[in-house]
This record gives C-alpha cells, sequence and structure tokens, in this order.
C-alpha cells in the first residue's frame, strides 16, 4: 500500500509513522524540515484525563468539556473516540522520549486550561510543540532508514492529481460521501522549491495534514508555511469545506511588525490576571492613568473560571472591555519567580527577547488575535474527505473543535487525527494491480500536459504567495469583515470586493499556474465570507452582532462550502 502524506507538522508525522507501523510504504512531502513546521510553536499542552491530581477527571468528561465548548457543532462519537484515546497517546508518547514536565510523584504534570474545569493539560517547561516534534520526527527517520518512509522536504503541494472513479470502485468505500463526487483522488503534483522541477506523486491515498488557513489573514499567530494555499487548491478541485467561519481569537497575543505572538494560556492557567484600568467613578473627571484602578473583569464577571473561560468568551469579552476602557492587560507579577522560569518560560522568553518587558515586574499589553482555524476539510470521524482517496487531519481539517477549540486539544487531535486517518486508509483499501498500473499512467500524462519540467519563476512564488499586492488586499478584507464581531453589511461589502479583486489578477504579470492559485485563494476567502453571512446566529467563536442569539432550531448544523467546476462557491447546512 502506498500513502502520501502532504504536511509534517504533528498531524503529518503522526500519519506518517502509523502508515510505516501498519506496513505501507509512506511518502511525506514537505515545504521545510519538520523542526520549522507550526506545530513547534505549539506552547500550552496537550490534553489527557490523567487523573493525577485527585481531581476525579475522566475521559468522560474531557469529552463533555470538549463537546461543550464546541457548542453542539462537534461529533459526540468522534469525540469521545479522541478523549478515550489521549491516556494511551501519553503514554505512547513518553515511550518515544518525548520529555514532560514531572510531578513529586514522577507523573507527567498537568495545568489548568481555560474550558477545563479538572488540571489535564500536560505540559513540557522547553515547549510542548519543540518535545513532540523532536520526539516523532526521531521515529519518522527510524522508519526512514527501514525504507517505510521516504522523505521529500523543500516540496511544496501544486495540486491534486483527480482521476474520473473507475467503474468497479466500491460504493461502501466512503459511506458518508457515497457518489457525491466522480472523481477520485490519486496522488498530488509538487515542486521542488530548490529547483522548480515538478514531480506527480501517485499513490492509493493521500492525507492532507497542511495546517490553518494563515494566509487569508496574514497576521496571525500561526506560521507563514501554513498559508491555505492547499486548502484553497483542493477546494477549487471540487474538494467540500466545513465550518470556515468558525476562527478562533486567540485572548493574549501581541503584535511586532506583521507578526502576532502568542502569550500562552498557561499563563492564566498558572495564575495570570486580566485587567484593565479604569476610572473609579463616572463622575471623574479624566485622570492619569496612576489615578485609576486596576479592573480584574474577567474575575468579576464570570467569578466561577474567571480568566479562564473558553477562549471565545474571553476574546469576545476583552474586546468589548478594551473599546471602552482601552489598553488591556496581563498581570503575571506576582506569580513566584521559580514558576516564570521554569513552567512559564517560553512566555518569559517571547516578552524579554521580542518586547523589552521584564513579567516578573512589568505588566504584559495583550489582544485577541487570530490563532486556530476550527474549520476545514469537510471529514467524517475516520477523517474521510469528501473525494474517494482524500483524508485530512490536524488543523486543517474540522473534526472535534466545532465553534470553539479548547487549549490543549490541537496538538491532541493532531497527532490522534493522523493515527485515525491512516486507520481508515487501511480499512478502505482494496489492491487492484491493474488499477494502479492505470493511474500511473494517467498521473505522468496529466503531469505532461499541465506541467512543464522547471518553472524558475514559480521557485519564488513558493515563499511568496501570500505577500502580493492582491493578496494583501485580501488579507485586510478578511480582518475587517471576520473579526471577532460581525454583521451582514461588513461581510456583504467585503464580499463585493473579492470579485473586484478576482477580476483583477488576470491583469497581473504571474504564470498562469500563480493567477490560478490566487484565484483559489479569493475563492476560500469567498467560502469563508459566505459561510459567516449564511449562519445567522451567534455561536461559539462566531458572533453577529445583527443577530445577537444562538439559534439551535436552525443552525446546530455544519456549513459546508463548495466550489463547482465553474468556480462558483456555494455554502449549505449539513
Amino acid at each position: 500500500m502506498e500513502i502520501l502524506v502532504i504536511g509534517n507538522g504533528l498531524a503529518g508525522l503522526s500519519a506518517a509513522i502509523e502508515g510505516a507501523k501498519r506496513g505501507a510504504k509512506v511518502t511525506l512531502v514537505s515545504q521545510n524540515t519538520a523542526d520549522r513546521s507550526q506545530s513547534v510553536m505549539a506552547e500550552g499542552g496537550i490534553n489527557a484525563a490523567l487523573n493525577t491530581k485527585g481531581e476525579n477527571d475522566s475521559t468522560v468528561l474531557h469529552g463533555e468539556e470538549t463537546l461543550k465548548s464546541a457548542c453542539g457543532l462537534a461529533s459526540s462519537d468522534a469525540v469521545k473516540q479522541m478523549t478515550e484515546a489521549a491516556p494511551s497517546i501519553i503514554k505512547y508518547l513518553n515511550q518515544i522520549g518525548v520529555v514532560f514536565s514531572r510531578d513529586e510523584q514522577g507523573n507527567a504534570d498537568v495545568r489548568a486550561f481555560g474550558g477545563q474545569s479538572k488540571r489535564r493539560t500536560v505540559y513540557a517547561k522547553s515547549g510542548i510543540g519543540r518535545q513532540l516534534v523532536a520526539a516523532m520526527s526521531q521515529e519518522v527517520r527510524k522508519y526512514t532508514a527501514q525504507g517505510f518512509i521516504q522523505l521529500k522536504e523543500h516540496h511544496r503541494f501544486v495540486e491534486l492529481i483527480l482521476q474520473p472513479a473507475y467503474e468497479n470502485a466500491s460504493e461502501d468505500s466512503h459511506k458518508l460521501f457515497s457518489n457525491q463526487c466522480g472523481e477520485k483522488c490519486i496522488g498530488a503534483i509538487v515542486q521542488d522549491i530548490h529547483t522548480g522541477r515538478y514531480e506527480a506523486i501517485v499513490a492509493d491515498s493521500v492525507v492532507m495534514a497542511t495546517g490553518g488557513m494563515n494566509g487569508l489573514f496574514g497576521e496571525t499567530t500561526g506560521s507563514y508555511l501554513s498559508d491555505g494555499m492547499a486548502t484553497a487548491t483542493a477546494f477549487k478541485q471540487g474538494v467540500k469545506l466545513a465550518n470556515l467561519e468558525m476562527i478562533q481569537y486567540h485572548p493574549t497575543t501581541m503584535t511586532r511588525g506583521e507578526k502576532r505572538f502568542l502569550i500562552s494560556e498557561a499563563a492564566r492557567g498558572e495564575g495570570g490576571r486580566l485587567f484593565v484600568y479604569r476610572q473609579k467613578s463616572k463622575e471623574q473627571d479624566a485622570v492619569s492613568l496612576e489615578e485609576k484602578e486596576k479592573w480584574y473583569f474577567m474575575e468579576e464577571m464570570y467569578p466561577e473560571r474567571g480568566n479562564l473561560m473558553p477562549r471565545d468568551i474571553v476574546s469576545q469579552t476583552m474586546y468589548k472591555v478594551g473599546k471602552e476602557h482601552g489598553q488591556i492587560y496581563l498581570d503575571l507579577t506576582h506569580i513566584p519567580r521559580q514558576i516564570l522560569e521554569i513552567k512559564l518560560k517560553e512566555v518569559c522568553d517571547t516578552c524579554r527577547t521580542f518586547f523589552d518587558i521584564e513579567p516578573s515586574k512589568e505588566y504584559i499589553p495583550v489582544s485577541p488575535g487570530v490563532h486556530y482555524f476550527m474549520g476545514g476539510f469537510y471529514v467524517d470521524e475516520g477523517h474521510r474527505c469528501s473525494m474517494a482517496g482524500l483524508y485530512a487531519a490536524g488543523e486543517c481539517a474540522s473534526q472535534y473543535h466545532g465553534a470553539n477549540r479548547l487549549g490543549g486539544n490541537s496538538t491532541l487531535g493532531a497527532i490522534y487525527g493522523g493515527m485515525k486517518a491512516v486507520e481508515s486508509v487501511i480499512a478502505d483499501f482494496v489492491d487492484d494491480i491493474h488499477a494502479k498500473k492505470n493511474r500511473t499512467e494517467y498521473a505522468q500524462k496529466y503531469l505532461g500536459r499541465k506541467f512543464t519540467v522547471y518553472d524558475s519563476k514559480a521557485i519564488s512564488y513558493g515563499q511568496n504567495i501570500v505577500q502580493n499586492d492582491i493578496v494583501r488586499k485580501l488579507q485586510r478584507l478578511m480582518m475587517n469583515s471576520m473579526g471577532i464581531l460581525r454583521n451582514e453589511e461588513v461581510l456583504q461589502e467585503s464580499l463585493n470586493e473579492l470579485d473586484i479583486l478576482n477580476k483583477k489578477v488576470e491583469k497581473t504579470g504571474y504564470s498562469e499556474l500563480e493567477k490560478a492559485h490566487i484565484e483559489a485563494f479569493i475563492g476560500l476567502a469567498k467560502a469563508t465570507i459566505k459561510s459567516a453571512l449564511e449562519r445567522k446566529e451567534s455561536r461559539g467563536a462566531h458572533i453577529r452582532t445583527d443577530y445577537p442569539n444562538r439559534n439551535d432550531e436552525k443552525y446546530a448544523k455544519v456549513l459546508i462550502a463548495h466550489c463547482d467546476k465553474e468556480g462558483e462557491v456555494s455554502v449549505c447546512a449539513n
């Protein structure tokens, strides 16, 4: 069996390892080495109900709180399977060498995170992302040495290779999505970033693990490598997406230049307090900062969990409070120095290195910023996409998180999702020698028809697609219309502006492939805005000021976006 995995973050590494463990031949394609993937940036931890603190935690409670945060838009069965698997995943990660922080009993230590009533976020003082990626990369290298995995680093995804579905294909192989599409994914076109050479890679199945859609907004906490172009291209090719309107704004970020820096939720988990300066009474005239009082608004407005409310609630509250009172700060000055230096090392390093702030003595100015995309490829519980032969895992897939993600569930969802996707790949596999020969011949003809062997111009393009003028205008439109608070007038205006941008693409000096990718990016932006327009309610991360209430009768449903052969984008409820 041959499996092609696109992306080498946690989901891609997990899928590659799982495939190799099951005896498949895996090709792992990535734009850079794994230590440059976005997963390395994960700071908070990975959730698992280990119940080592005597709090009566359980996988059932973990699942319930995940579903509650998802606001009715996540599959209860899928979430149950993930949370039940979480403790065994921690055990596996221990075995392959992940260096978790330890408590006095020698257990992997856990801490509090927003939206959870128990301490269940396992962490590493040196950075959970670095630890997870390092250990899993070592596993990949082991299987590479054994011949099970072929690494293709410094290659970028160009597009899927789609072939008309075989007449003898099993109609039951994708039960949730059967007969919705007449094409089968048999591989992908990739390009060597250094030489510009195009290559067709064929496989029995393709697993997309390409991360979030950071390029739609530009200024996010995510990596520029995870720009969303792979999702946009697959969408243009007919693959369905879901819940695109659900975009998580992390409450505590800082900005320098065009980059958002994350101040991990761990800071609040260890006792960090959000506050704003306000006048002591409305009767006062304008006063200086020193004469104002600190208002720890989260603690007053949400006394049960205070600063550890779910991220959607914290971000929305900060937006409203900040609009009235000004800059919001995170106070860590009361936290013991030892905790700051050991448990919050990454937070302190970020503040000192990039902002010249000493967290033990100074307050940290923070604001909500685009952080995570709950929407993505529309997948079933087995991570099958709407097109036969295609699977997706990690942030690029719409699974587990619904309308709002719990901190610590992204790393868990990525690792578990990669495993689950390959489990489905194995279950769906049908060995057909004739079909393999057929697809190899088809892919080579496809490559010859559409791509020259070398295209030096596309080498630089691969690094700069999100930096051209049209995409920058698109990003400004998205930041303006898809913010924390949304309304129909602004959303519709932005949709109209996207049509104007689309007409300008033909007048650019880019190559045909570049134009096609920019058009795909605009199509993804349209699908996101149309999803926000279609959901006429407020739920989780999606807040409509013109529809402030949650409407379960009409909208306790997944919104699915589709792009037809003519490029027309439509959105409907499942």
